[in-house]
């Protein structure tokens, strides 16, 4: 099985697990293997101005939804935490929705295995 249709079948399997903490948690869910493989709540998609359908068709997201100044933090964390230690991370982040309105953004970012991937979890919640 090519890595394309077997990212496709890891995505089917983790949102049909998740639909429960995707429609419950009180903050915005993404689970990101790649920039073209990747699932969230509709409360995540939300809180950046989109449907569910528009953020995961999108390649990018730390390029166009966080700050230009935050995004080297976002994606050290990420390299970090979810490819070398294995182990989670809470930052904050100035996040930019659709419309170009930013909001500070706390996240959760982590490491998940399935099926052989490491998968990004994000918990995501607006703060003050």
């Amino acid at each position: 099985m090519d890595g394309e249709h077997e990212h496709v079948k890891i995505l089917k399997e983790l949102s049909e697990q998740f639909q429960p903490l995707f429609q419950k948690s009180p903050d915005g869910i993404y689970l990101y293997i790649d920039e073209a493989h990747k699932i969230c709540s509709e409360r995540f998609a939300r809180m950046l101005g989109l449907s569910v359908a528009e953020w995961e068709a999108m390649e990018g997201f730390v390029n166009k939804h966080a700050a230009p100044e935050d995004q080297e933090t976002i994606v050290n964390n990420y390299n970090t935490h979810i490819h070398q230690t294995l182990t989670p991370v809470r930052f904050r982040f100035k996040a930019i929705r659709k419309d170009g309105t930013r909001f500070n953004a706390e996240t959760d970012m982590i490491p998940f295995p399935w099926r052989g991937e490491m998968i990004a979890l994000h918990y995501l919640r607006e703060v003050k």
